[in-house]
């Protein structure tokens, strides 16, 4: 997988002239020396302290490259100043942090800090800044962590803005669930769409020998096949899956979809299940062109820094939600050795027929919302149930979630069929995402 980079900070601290300086410049030290050790790439900017501190200020937030801004108030603050050195920068994440007290010799001391805050938190509202405001002293307990999540939070938003998804096709089977506004999307959200033709996976695998991909045939040795799988059934899977990552290499994606049915699944003779499992564990894959969806992937893969994987929805159990795609999940989700079967009705090639490993879940869905966007997200659990199959074809990969939440209040804002899954719990994250974006979270 491509690496996911930790957060960066542009830490700009605030204070006032009429207290000491070294008691101001401690503070500042304490609190840079706080988020570096919470695991955070800070930038320093100038210290704004007076009306010629804003151009330092300012120089420093236009140059430099981060994820985030902590408007760091260490003491009282003129709020003209803050504004003055800020407000070019309204429309991205800023953390505004507050001290508070510090305790010497047993005494509490102030420089004014948290009220301050009190001005600079309304105002910052009432301005429409896209922000959040914690506060307390470096050390505190607890501290830390909503600056750390916040910040991943802000790194993803950065990430989605610079980010290049391949579309190979379309939307399959009439899905208008898996179209989106592509101008909507690159606006408000930020990745944009490289779409081409499903023929030039073809024309790759076409120009891709069998020789050539003879030294990857040795993964096979470590998966449970089926008794129909041939090696030549492999080969050919293994030259889509070179054809397509080739494409993504050269085109800088960072996930991709492709349209398989039917053009790939029927006409061609070689779905694309197999491949995109296997290339799912180096680049967020998916597939049928649903883009709402793997849009949702991406995001949950630059929060957790994994493989991310989709299920159709197939039951509803109490709290049981079963998910399932038809051929597609990463092999790293397999509970086991990975099983790789044949299809044996619907479409032809290998498939991905490997029950998922169990452990915490985030579920999410990106969809569309009068002009703009919306976001479903669960949590749970992934549980083995009985295996299943659709009429007639092998075992999908799949797992069975025990919900956090009430499955049918899930069920009654279901957004289509396909949903976005990876291990761990991501809800807080990608509910400041959404936040950020000004996409509407639906949690349940």
């Amino acid at each position: 997988m491509k690496e996911v980079k930790r957060p960066s900070v542009m830490m700009v601290p605030f204070a006032y002239p009429d207290y000491p300086p070294e008691d101001i410049n401690r503070q500042i030290d304490l609190s840079e020396q706080a988020l570096a050790e919470a695991g955070l790439t800070v930038i320093r900017a100038p210290a704004v302290i007076t009306e010629d501190d804003v151009p330092g200020a300012l120089k420093a937030l236009h140059r430099s490259e981060y994820d985030l801004i902590v408007a760091l108030v260490v003491s009282w603050v003129e709020a003209p100043l803050f504004v003055a050195a800020l407000r070019p920068f309204f429309s991205r994440p800023i953390l505004l942090w507050s001290h508070t007290i510090y305790t010497e010799n047993g005494v509490g001391l102030t420089l004014g800090a948290l009220p301050a805050a009190g001005v600079l938190r309304e105002t910052l509202e009432e301005m429409e800044a896209r922000f959040s405001f914690v506060y307390g002293m470096p050390g505190e307990p607890g501290l830390m962590a909503p600056i750390v999540s916040f910040a991943r939070s802000a790194a993803v938003v950065r990430a989605l803005s610079v980010s290049r998804i391949g579309l190979l096709g379309y939307a399959s089977m009439g899905m208008y669930t898996g179209t989106i506004d592509h101008t909507q999307l690159r606006h408000q959200v930020g990745p944009e769409i490289h779409h081409l033709g499903q023929y030039e996976i073809v024309a790759r695998f076409d120009g891709i020998g069998d020789a050539e991909v003879e030294g990857l045939m040795a993964r096979a040795e470590a998966w449970d096949l089926g008794d129909q799988v041939s090696p030549d059934d492999l080969r050919k899977a293994f030259r889509m899956y070179a054809a397509i990552k080739a494409l993504a290499g050269e085109h800088g994606w960072d996930a991709l979809t492709v349209k398989c049915q039917y053009e790939l699944s029927r006409t061609f003779g070689l779905a694309p299940c197999l491949p995109l499992s296997i290339l799912g564990d180096e680049l967020v894959s998916s597939c049928e062109g649903d883009l709402p969806l793997v849009v949702s992937q991406l995001m949950l893969h630059y929060l957790t820094g994994q493989p991310t994987s989709y299920g159709d929805v197939h039951a509803v159990d109490g709290s049981r939600i079963l998910w399932g795609a038809c051929g597609f999940a990463p092999l790293s989700y397999a509970a086991e050795k990975p099983v790789v079967s044949k299809h044996t009705a619907l479409y032809e090639g290998l498939l991905n027929s490997s029950p998922y490993k169990t452990g915490k879940v985030t579920l999410a869905r990106l969809g569309a919302r009068k002009g703009g966007f919306k976001m479903h997200i669960a949590t749970g659990t992934g549980e083995l149930p009985p295996p299943f199959h659709e009429v007639g074809c092998p075992t999908y990969p799949f797992v069975n979630v025990a919900m956090d939440g009430d499955a049918d209040a899930f069920m009654q804002h279901l957004c289509s069929q396909h949903y976005g899954i990876a291990y761990g719990d991501v809800r807080a994250e990608l509910e400041t995402v959404c936040r950020l974006l000004d996409i509407e979270a639906i949690v349940t």
